[in-house]
């Protein structure tokens, strides 16, 4: 993905910013607590009938710009507090806005339960809900981390950029069917077959709202939410305008003996211009980097051998987070035997970043209708854990939306299109490496495809006493015989080794190529007023589409194929694993 195309977006639409549309109003004033009058901060502050409006800055202040003359009237709205409307018939002199605190928080709108607005205290489900002064105030890294104080919710944290959210105790570190959509976008890369946590979503500053329905939300969603649904909602242009910066650091990894004290960094930017209540246009940046954890355990957990005869100097051994040792064969008069593995902090990289560029378009057509372009880029590492270890190393995820928006309907099409770029298997890359330089009785690197037996043929030889100047029945000589010439982590020869062996998609290295994109289309239509209200109907239906590229990697469609669905019922197309490889 050419990252300067989005860059050269970006900076067209920072122009647009300049342009004048018209002679504009500007009006002031600040918003306070009636009861302590403090400042407010976030409080909605709206144009009635033009959906133009701002939110109030941490000292309580807003402002709006207008080209409409005359009389106007605001709507302030905050969660907590009673609405008030407030006539303006002098732009020039500053408001002073008080709200009064609201006994309950249940007249508060949601859509998740029946995917239009109603209000919390009327939803047919348990709906959990943050809103922007929770988002705003988490004491989490993250507000995507935040969703973990959220009752009902356990979070499955595999790294600083990845974490999984499970609602029903079903899931696994990849929650399949736990559904995620941001604006109505799924944000799953379809090679995965899930969603990878906040990796490829919003940043702190562009996050409005979020809704997270926990239990079963198939009847609406499909099957993918079989374990719950997240909805996340962005902040709409034309009414959060203007810069936004962010700027996070912290420390980690103190008093960590693998490594010293390391810095965690998470920047954010955000700017939204609105133009006569007719085009608004926002764009967002961030970018957070920090160490990741060390996968450190390496207990033993070989099945095969008694619990009490595990450990370093078990001749079986198959240790946590090591990896090669899984390679195992029974020897005759030695017994069972694994190859000597090498420890993952040798096989990965923990240093992890998360890179996300989005923007969007607004404009309307007419005051309820609206039409959107909205395209988002994110680039990131982490380390997954799966049915074995995986590093996704600079995975990319791109998508574009188009909606067209009344107050009844949407028609809404968007596409995701993935590239695992160096990403790989670290499980197969331990092995790889352990197949590179063994060597015969003769002292000849044999191939790949000879190496463990013959590996191991040297591991009998020695046990058995063949070999001269090699004590017979010690498992440590002979394991030591067995190693000569093996690759040491940090040399050039191991590193040459395993940039290789990363470069190789399939079972021949440990590479993992996917290169596959989804396309989805989807409308809804509420009949709810056209029925005088007399019952809730919705009438919508969708149509998705896959096309797989992973070369054999990800799925056994190696060249490339599609596969479609046209049910809300039938959302996923085919189960995918996470590899095969």
């Amino acid at each position: 993905m050419n990252i300067k195309k989005y860059a050269l977006l970006f900076a067209g639409l920072w122009l647009v910013s300049t342009l004048t549309f018209a002679q504009s109003v500007n009006i002031t004033g600040s918003v306070m607590d009636l009861v302590n009058h403090k400042p407010l901060v976030n409080a909605t502050v709206t144009l009635t009938g033009q959906r133009l409006g701002a939110v109030t800055d941490n000292d309580g202040k807003f402002s709006i710009q207008t080209n409409r003359a005359g009389a106007l009237t605001l709507r302030i709205s905050m969660v907590g507090y009673e609405p008030q409307t407030v006539l303006v018939t002098n732009s020039n002199a500053p408001l002073v806005i008080h709200l009064n605190p609201s006994v309950s928080d249940l007249d508060e709108v949601v859509v998740g339960a029946s995917r239009v607005e109603e209000r919390l205290v009327r939803a047919p489900v348990t709906i959990e809900k943050m809103d922007a002064r929770n988002i705003r105030e988490t004491p989490s890294a993250s507000f995507y981390e935040g969703i973990n104080n959220v009752k009902g919710v356990d979070m499955v944290t595999s790294g600083l950029t990845y974490r999984q959210i499970n609602t029903r105790g079903f899931a696994s570190t990849g929650n399949s069917r736990f559904l995620q959509l941001i604006d109505g976008v799924d944000n799953q890369p379809a090679g995965f077959g899930f969603s990878v946590g906040n990796m490829f979503g919003l940043s702190d500053l562009d996050a409005e709202s979020v809704e997270l329905v926990p239990g079963a939300a198939s009847a609406l969603y499909g099957p993918a939410a079989f374990n719950g649904a997240l909805l996340m909602t962005s902040k709409d242009p034309f009414t959060h305008q203007g810069l936004s910066v962010q700027a996070k650091v912290g420390v980690n990894h103190l008093n960590d003996r693998n490594t010293g004290a390391a810095m965690y960094n998470d920047h954010a930017i955000r700017y939204a211009k609105a133009f006569n209540n007719k085009f608004a246009f926002k764009l967002n940046a961030s970018y957070m980097w920090g160490l990741d954890w060390f996968a450190t355990d390496y207990n033993d957990v070989n099945q095969a051998t008694p619990t009490d005869q595990r450990g370093a100097q078990n001749p079986a051994r198959n240790g946590l987070n090591i990896y090669g040792d899984e390679v195992v064969r029974t020897l005759t008069n030695a017994g069972q035997v694994s190859r000597t593995g090498y420890l993952e902090k040798d096989l990965t990289d923990y240093n992890v970043y998360s890179l996300k560029l989005n923007g969007a378009l607004h404009y309307r057509i007419t005051p309820g209708l609206e039409a959107i372009y909205a395209f988002n880029y994110a680039k990131g590492t982490a380390n997954y854990t799966g049915s074995n270890r995986f590093s996704v190393n600079g995975f990319s995820l791109t998508q574009h939306r188009l909606e067209l928006r009344g107050k009844q309907f949407f028609v809404r099409w968007y596409s995701n299109a993935e590239d695992s770029h160096n990403s790989y298997n670290t499980r197969s890359l331990g092995q790889q490496i352990n197949r590179t330089w063994v060597r015969d009785l003769n002292g000849n690197v044999v191939t790949p495809d000879k190496a463990d037996d013959t590996w191991f043929s040297r591991y009998a030889a020695a046990y058995g006493g063949t070999i001269p100047n090699v004590s017979g029945n010690d498992q440590t000589a002979a394991r030591t015989f067995a190693d000569q010439g093996r690759l040491l982590p940090g040399t050039a020869e191991y590193e040459a080794q395993k940039n290789r062996l990363t470069a190789i998609q399939g079972l021949a290295g440990a590479g993992i190529l996917s290169q596959t994109s989804m396309w989805h289309a989807d409308g809804q239509y509420n009949l709810t007023s056209a029925l005088n209200n007399v019952a809730d109907v919705l009438v919508g239906g969708n149509f998705r589409q896959y096309s797989l590229f992973t070369n054999g990697t990800l799925s056994t469609i190696k060249a490339g194929g599609f596969c479609t669905t046209n049910t809300a019922r039938s959302r996923r197309s085919a189960r995918r694993y996470w590899p095969i490889s």
